[in-house]
């Protein structure tokens, strides 16, 4: 229960994959993992890829112990802002419709619910929401379609459209590299002007 909320409408009961990079994240996986143990729509699962082998990720998704979330450890750690195992993130889920995160973020309640409203029932093939940003003193961030104006964490594609998309840039700038290349792809894009989503 949420008050002075109405739940919005769904089509179907479509599944929702987030695959999340993370690497030695302790309170702060297990704080964005119960952002998601916390939604609204409970037809999702969280795909959480750690960088390199993951004792800390390990302890935190058996203390969850919630059949939705799945740990992939990467046979070495490559860093590089966790964006070369993305594609292996992306590649496990199972949903049909996909996101991303880092293991730092964390989402408000009704995240899964309004995208997938949108996605389902205004005929979009990626959203994105607005988001409340910590770099930036907690300010809103208002999202745009371009590098500078987007998030990796804010958006949500149908999954052969997230699959179909390789990962080809691996600097710091690689999730915004990314998203151009889904938003070049898409029919329809939709910005829910909201801050559902806390940057880290």
């Amino acid at each position: 229960f949420i008050r002075g909320w109405e739940p919005l409408p769904i089509s179907g009961t479509p599944k929702i994959s987030i695959a999340v990079a993370t690497y030695d994240q302790r309170d702060e996986l297990a704080c964005l993992l119960y952002s998601f143990k916390s939604q609204t729509y409970e037809n999702w699962e969280a795909v959480v890829v750690h960088d390199g082998p993951g004792p800390v990720a390990r302890e935190v998704v058996a203390k969850i112990d919630d059949p939705r979330i799945r740990l992939v450890e990467t046979e070495t750690r490559k860093q590089f802002y966790g964006h070369p195992w993305r594609e292996r993130g992306i590649a496990a889920c199972t949903g049909d419709y996909i996101g991303l995160t880092n293991g730092d973020n964390y989402y408000v309640p009704v995240y899964f619910e309004w995208m997938l409203h949108v996605l389902t029932t205004q005929g979009a093939d990626l959203v994105h929401c607005d988001l409340l940003h910590s770099h930036q003193k907690w300010t809103e961030f208002r999202t745009g379609t371009k590098i500078g104006t987007i998030d990796l964490g804010c958006f949500v594609g149908e999954a052969g459209l997230m699959k179909g998309t390789p990962w080809t840039n691996h600097d710091f700038l690689g999730d915004g590299v990314y998203f151009e290349a889904v938003r070049d792809k898409a029919k329809k894009i939709v910005r829910i002007p909201r801050s559902l989503f806390v940057h880290n």
